[in-house]
């Protein structure tokens, strides 16, 4: 028998880590992000608990036809910073999934845009159901999008 003290757990799943800590952990490099964040060039930008900001950029890949980056690139940072808002009231293994997502284009994104910031705030997190609010600003700080959720809590 070893008389070595064993290692401390490094379970740093969400199953294992309170939403807030996990993205926290996430914003130092020390936890992965999400392939979905990775593939869309997201980051976490600013993280508390109940409001998280996601920066990003419109890249050339995300055009549609008119040279305007496709409104699903504004509704994947919206819907990701609504969501990670609310995983930041979370306990550990606490999942819920969007309900309902609503969202107001108010400018379009262009490379010309720069570095995005998505800014997400909770608005209620109860055991069944929370709700967030998010806006979307340009390198300028002009608004280019704004959206609500809603979330079913498992």
């Amino acid at each position: 028998m070893s008389d070595q003290t064993p290692p401390a757990p490094t379970d740093t799943s969400r199953q294992a880590l309170d939403g807030l800590e996990f993205f926290q952990r996430v914003m130092s490099g020390e936890i992965a992000s999400a392939p979905m964040a990775d593939l869309f060039g997201l980051r976490i930008a600013e993280v508390g608990r109940g409001r998280i900001v996601i920066a990003g950029t419109a890249t050339e890949q995300f055009d549609n036809g008119l040279g305007i980056a496709h409104g699903g690139f504004a509704a994947t940072m919206l819907d990701t910073a609504l969501g990670c808002a609310i995983n930041t009231m979370q306990p550990a293994g606490r999942v819920f999934t969007t309900l309902e997502l609503k969202i107001n284009y108010t400018r379009p994104l262009t490379r010309a845009s720069g570095e995005l910031r998505c800014e997400a705030t909770v608005l209620h997190a109860g055991s069944r159901t929370a709700t967030a609010e998010a806006r979307l600003v340009d390198a300028h700080g002009r608004l280019c999008a704004h959206a609500t959720t809603t979330c079913i809590v498992a």
